[in-house]
């Protein structure tokens, strides 16, 4: 069988188990097209791995690309299409996870008001557009994905809930937004409906001037823009700066926070926010808790709150 007959049906595998497999997909078809057509038995090792470490240093992109291909062939050698593995059997050093940057709340404030260095006279909405998509994520928790599928209908603003459809689970949730958000989102929503609305009430709700939903990837190009006007950064030997992304961890980070000052039981209230988020299963939610001075110096204080009687009785 050809190499790219077979991604094509362990694609087809894969996304009959319920699972949506796009960026694997798109990986698994450049693998492809960087080897040829060829049978799946005639690749050689010295080309998956040529693909694999592509040209620039090792990068978790590198991980996630073995990983990517380690499992298709584990299903061709499962089904007998191959012998045995093309794949190298030792893998490099990799460097040190990304860690989420957790943005103060003086950053947050610093970030917003950067939005007006998007001003345009050809888009009046365009630093608007900007600004509302901060205050979703923060406010929210959302993926950036998330938020930019959001469409006019998904933002009930009388009931004051956002619907999260087709998410990165295929599930569709329901998030409460406070009064703040609700005004905010209100204020917006006016403004957008002046935009053109391709789809009517099904139109995105954050839109561009022609009225369609931004661009992943210009929405990333922008927001490096406002972070460099609020002075966000990290130390300059770092590999990678603030990200969009990271909002959603600040989010989660801040609530928690905010748990443990209030004297809420937040073990309890984890799988709430598991909930909120998004996230099938709690360890997912526990990974976005990053230790950040000021939620170790909340969770030491409670420590101590509740270590106190015993020292005492000591």
């Amino acid at each position: 069988m050809k190499l790219r007959d077979l991604v094509e049906t362990y694609i087809g595998y894969k996304r009959s188990l319920g699972m949506r497999f796009q960026s694997d997909a798109n990986t698994l078809r450049a693998f492809c097209r960087a080897i040829g057509e060829v049978a799946v038995d005639d690749v050689r090792p010295q080309a998956a791995l040529e693909f694999i470490a592509g040209t620039g240093p090792v990068t978790a992109h590198w991980r996630q690309k073995f990983v990517i291909l380690r499992s298709f062939y584990r299903y061709a050698l499962g089904r007998g299409y191959v012998a045995v593995s093309p794949l190298p059997t030792s893998t490099p050093q990799f460097p040190p996870p990304l860690t989420p940057y957790i943005y103060s709340v003086n950053e947050l404030e610093r970030l917003l008001t950067a939005t007006q260095t998007l001003h345009a006279p050809n888009s009046l909405l365009h630093a608007s557009s900007m600004r509302t998509l901060l205050l979703l994520l923060y406010g929210t928790g959302m993926r950036v994905g998330e938020a930019l599928t959001l469409t006019l209908h998904d933002v009930d603003l009388a009931w004051q809930v956002l619907t999260i459809r087709n998410t990165k689970f295929f599930k569709t949730r329901l998030v409460p937004i406070g009064p703040r958000l609700t005004a905010a989102l209100a204020d917006y929503a006016s403004r957008r409906r002046r935009l053109p609305m391709p789809d009517g009430e099904d139109s995105a709700f954050i839109a561009t001037r022609t009225g369609k939903r931004w661009h992943y990837r210009n929405v990333n190009k922008h927001f490096g823009r406002v972070r460099r006007a609020a002075g966000i950064s990290r130390e300059s030997r770092a590999r990678y700066q603030p990200r969009l992304h990271d909002l959603r961890h600040t989010a989660a980070v801040h609530r928690v926070i905010a748990w443990y000052r209030s004297g809420t039981n937040v073990q309890r209230l984890l799988p709430h926010l598991a909930t909120y988020l998004g996230h099938v299963e709690l360890g997912s939610t526990q990974r976005y808790l990053h230790v950040s001075a000021e939620l170790l110096r909340e969770a030491s204080l409670r420590f101590e709150h509740y270590a106190q009687p015993e020292v005492r009785h000591e």
